[in-house]
């Protein structure tokens, strides 16, 4: 498979990426960055999206009253290890957060006072849970980057998605954040729908920009084996666009973009020019709390429990929740800065040169020579930008990274709470 080859090529490792499991001792927590940032995890839900790969499960009261405390718990566990170092950014995402909107009221409050926190924080939220009551308890905990879970504004897609709202609850939805203040009001769009025609692409797109928001964030629908949603689409015979289609679709995006003032800020994100984006996966380094949450620092990536009593379990017998682990070596550290920076589009070899000592493109010279030579990059003012072409090799290869690694990896966490060991 193309993952295979390149990490053959441009890694020159045969083997695959292992994970292994977590013993004390085997994280050196003093490698945490001075200022890092940080990403709850809430999975609760109150349907299941079929599509949804990500760890979630459904909601009950009383567990996630034992979850809420379970999360301060690691908190108190990580503050000992970070001692005075600081929190500069915090993302919650899951599954539906603002279902524990009150509990995560004590998790920020915790923050504040004991963390000495005050930065941006950034929730997503599901737009039948927003109400005039929900952004007011918002704006109390100082939550002001907010990303709206629209995925399409067609009702029968939606339907199909299992997405429980129309396109009359995301017209009140997007008016009621766009007029409340918020620094940033990002909405997540999902192209490549079964069925999907290009009428109904580009309606969604000029819908959505037809509201001030700040980000648009427009990615593929991506249908990791583990979900099953492969099955219902073939059994329903519904058609999807090609590959190459999907190329002609980032032109679209690109072109409707313009038009309403918006330019692409990574592969799959869109904002104006002076704006502060919503981003919690292209951190260059975070810790990770809650059921399934990962985190990365220094030459460590790792990943907590997907499993929620198990993580509520460990939590109360005074020990992280953390399942694998994930140790890199100097080039896959290099290989996995690139990967995410390539997802911006841009490469800051300054960057690179103070993270790493070395330069970019000695060490790389076999990728940034192929780039270069097939019209995928260009160089300006000490950086390297993807074109229009490169980026869409990353839109390809981003999907392949999703179905051949995060598919086999998240698909053993949920079936299994303690792993030894996994190779990707």
């Amino acid at each position: 498979m193309l993952t295979d080859f390149l990490r053959r090529i441009i890694l020159g490792k045969k083997e695959g990426f292992s994970f292994t499991a977590y013993k004390k001792g085997l994280v050196d927590f003093e490698k945490i960055e001075d200022d890092i940032g940080l990403y709850i995890h809430i999975p609760f839900c109150q349907t299941i999206c079929p599509y949804c790969p990500y760890n979630k499960t459904i909601y009950n009261q009383e567990k996630a009253g034992e979850y809420k405390e379970a999360l301060l718990k690691e908190l108190i566990l990580y503050k000992n290890l970070l001692g005075n170092k600081k929190i500069s950014s915090v993302y919650i995402g899951g599954g539906t957060p603002t279902l524990l909107i009150k509990e995560l009221g004590e998790v920020i409050g915790f923050l504040n006072t004991d963390y000495g926190f005050h930065g941006d924080i950034g929730i997503e939220l599901y737009p039948s849970q927003v109400n005039e009551d929900l952004v007011s308890q918002l704006k109390e905990l100082g939550i002001e980057l907010v990303s709206l879970g629209v995925q399409t504004f067609n009702n029968e897609k939606l339907k199909f998605l299992g997405r429980n709202y129309e396109e009359k609850d995301l017209d009140r939805a997007l008016t009621l954040l766009t007029q409340a203040n918020f620094k940033c009001v990002d909405v997540d769009l999902m192209t490549n729908l079964p069925g999907q025609s290009w009428e109904e692409l580009e309606y969604d797109l000029r819908k959505v920009y037809s509201y001030p928001i700040d980000q648009l964030s427009v990615y593929p629908l991506i249908v990791f084996p583990m979900t099953g949603l492969g099955r219902v689409i073939e059994k329903r015979g519904l058609s999807r666009f090609s590959e190459l289609e999907e190329r002609k679709i980032l032109k679209l995006i690109d072109d409707i973009s313009a038009q309403y003032g918006y330019k692409s800020s990574s592969v799959w994100t869109y904002g104006k020019s002076d704006g502060i984006r919503y981003t919690s996966v292209t951190r260059e380094s975070f810790l990770g709390i809650g059921a399934g949450a990962s985190s990365l620092f220094d030459c460590y990536f790792y990943l907590n429990t997907f499993d929620v009593d198990e993580y509520i379990k460990v939590l109360n017998r005074g020990r992280l929740p953390i399942n694998l682990v994930n140790r890199m070596n100097e080039r896959e550290k290099m290989i996995f800065w690139l990967f995410w920076r390539f997802y911006e589009g841009v490469i800051d070899e300054e960057r690179f040169r103070f993270l790493f000592n070395r330069e970019a493109r000695k060490e790389f010279r076999l990728l940034f020579g192929a780039l270069r030579f097939l019209g995928m990059s260009k160089s300006q003012e000490g950086k390297i930008i993807l074109t229009d072409w490169g980026r869409f090799a990353y839109h390809f290869i981003e999907k392949q990274y999703s179905l051949h690694y995060l598919n086999k990896l998240w698909q053993a966490a949920r079936e299994e709470a303690w792993i030894r060991e996994i190779v990707l």
